[in-house]
Parts: structure tokens; sequence; C-alpha cells
């Protein structure tokens, strides 16, 4: 199953802003026979590493990502200074105008991204979709190699949006005094989707790691402004019927991101990340340590969600009974 992978060598490549999809790299290409033969023979994968672009544009990229980010967020804070007439919790405190600001147009702006460009590949893990709903040789041990080492640019994107995000929370979590759990998070976050970008793998799950699943935390991104401790103090209060709405919305798209499609691509990135740790080729050794890194952080965010799906039911509850009272 470690048989010798054939790679190609690394082509010149030109430094440039990675403003589309197309712009990360070509994308994988082969009929599915055609796939299947390479993965029987261990000999068509190249290297994501020399498919991806060059660090300098990532580099340039990142910084033009966070950079869009903090425009936003400084644009909203021009708009809710200049409309904070609407209604008195914008007027009676800065500090609420520009919450609001952060947690739009920071947390759910990237959010929103990373997941719209996810939901638009999804395709990509159609095999995980196939071996769930009972196709037999779908996800096979033998194809694994494929699976782990095949370059998506749109998983190379959606990494790097989702590591531009991480770059500005560990800022704002600083600056906004969060506490040292949520910076080691971000930190921790962003040093996994560096990994996967350079040397590069798994770009299959990380579709919907660092993209499909953060459908969910969109809308808890929104909903943290009606938190007192996070968001604006009263803002709940004010709008109880949309906290509320929000807060359904969000138990629904958490249960079905979290809590059903997450264990299911857990499951199969365990073990074929399992497989890569047994094998001892070129492509294997050199992401032996990211790929531990990668294992860990799978396994530590599911026993979260099971704490964060209870959490999330004791608040619903608590709402509904404070509305009903």
């Amino acid at each position: 199953m470690c048989g010798p992978t054939i790679t190609r060598a690394p082509p010149k490549k030109k430094h440039s802003l990675l403003l589309t999809t197309e712009s990360f790299g070509p994308a994988a290409t082969g009929t599915s026979a055609q796939k299947k033969k390479n993965d029987d023979e261990h000999d068509a994968l190249i290297d994501p590493l020399h498919l991806s672009p060059s660090i300098p544009s990532t580099l340039f990229t990142l910084a033009v990502v966070v950079g869009v980010l903090i425009v936003f967020e400084q644009s909203l804070r021009h708009v809710f200074e200049t409309y904070q007439h609407v209604h008195p919790l914008l007027s009676e405190s800065e500090r609420n105008r520009h919450v609001l600001a952060r947690h739009i147009g920071v947390d759910t702006m990237a959010c929103l991204a990373v997941a719209v460009v996810g939901i638009r590949n999804a395709h990509i893990l159609d095999e995980i979709r196939a071996h769930t709903f009972g196709r037999a040789n779908a996800m096979s041990p033998s194809t694994y190699k494929r699976r782990m080492y095949t370059y998506h640019p749109a998983a190379q994107q959606t990494l790097l949006l989702f590591l531009a995000y991480q770059i500005k929370n560990t800022y704002d979590s600083w600056v906004w005094n969060d506490g040292i759990v949520f910076i080691f998070h971000h930190l921790f976050s962003g040093a996994t989707a560096w990994g996967a970008m350079y040397p590069g793998g798994c770009h299959m799950f990380a579709i919907f790691f660092m993209g499909i699943s953060e459908v969910s935390t969109c809308i808890l991104c929104m909903l943290a402004n009606f938190d007192d401790e996070f968001g604006v103090v009263g803002l709940g209060d004010a709008f109880p019927k949309t906290k509320l709405v929000m807060g359904v919305v969000f138990a629904v798209t958490f249960i079905v991101c979290r809590c059903v499609l997450w264990p299911i691509c857990t499951y199969h990135f365990l073990k074929d990340t399992k497989l890569v740790l047994e094998c001892d080729s070129e492509l294997a050794q050199r992401r032996k340590g990211w790929i531990k890194l990668f294992r860990y952080s799978s396994v530590s965010l599911s026993v979260l969600q099971v704490i964060w799906l209870g959490e999330i039911i004791m608040t619903l509850k608590r709402e509904l009974d404070k509305m009903s009272s």
C-alpha cells in the first residue's frame, strides 16, 4: 500500500495575487477509471507542494485578505456611527458599535467566505457521500493516497481565507481581551491551515472542516451580538424574538454540520491519516508531524462538539422558558 509514488519536478512558480480559485493552480484531472488505475499502480500522485502557489504569493494574498476584513470592519463602524440615532443601543456606547462591526464585518464575513467556497466545491466530498449511502467500493483503504495527497485549488483557497481570518481574529482577541483560550485556539487553527497548505495535504477533508462546517459558525457570529458578555449588552432583551430565531437556526445548522456531518468526515479522516502514519513513502514522511497535529485537532474538536451541543440545548431551553414567562 506504500509503494513508490512518481512525482513531477516542481515547476517554476510566478508570484501573483490569488484572486480566483483558478489562480491557486491546476485542479485534479482524469476520469474515475484513470484514477482507479493510478491508485492501483501507486503512480499518478503529484506532491501537492509542486502544485500550490508560491509562498510569497500566499503571504501577499493573506495580507490583502486581512486588509479587506479591516476595511469591512472600519466601514461598518462608520455606518453605525452615522446612523447611531436609529437605536439607543447604538448611540449610548461606542463599544456597542464596534462590537457589531467586529462580529458582522470580520467574523461573519470571513466565515461566510470559507463556507461559500466549501459549499460550491462540495463535489470534492462525493466519495464520502457515496460511502455514507452504501456504495461498497467508496473510501477504499487502497485509494487513501489519492484522497490525502490530491491537490484541490478550492481547498487551498479555503485554507488561505481561513488562515487570514485566524490572523485577524488572533489580533482582535488580544485587543478585546477575549482570553488566552481564544488566542491559543486561533493560533492552533491557523497553524493547522498552514500545514494543510505547506507542505500540503488532506485537501478533500479541508473542504469540509474549514469550509462547509463553518456554516454554523457564521450563524454563531451573528448570534454573538446578542450575548451580554461578548456582544452588545441589552441587544437580546431589545430583540428577543430575533435572538430566539437566530438561536434556533444556529442550533439546526450546528446539529447538521457538527453533529451529523462532522463525525462522518472525522471517521474517514482518522482512518486515512492512520494509513499515512503507517506508510514510509517520501510523501508520508514529509507530512507525518503535520498529520499528527491534524489528528489531535480533529479528536479535540470532536469532543468539544458534544460539550457544545449540551450547552446549546440548555441555552435554548432557558430562552424558551424566558419567552414563555
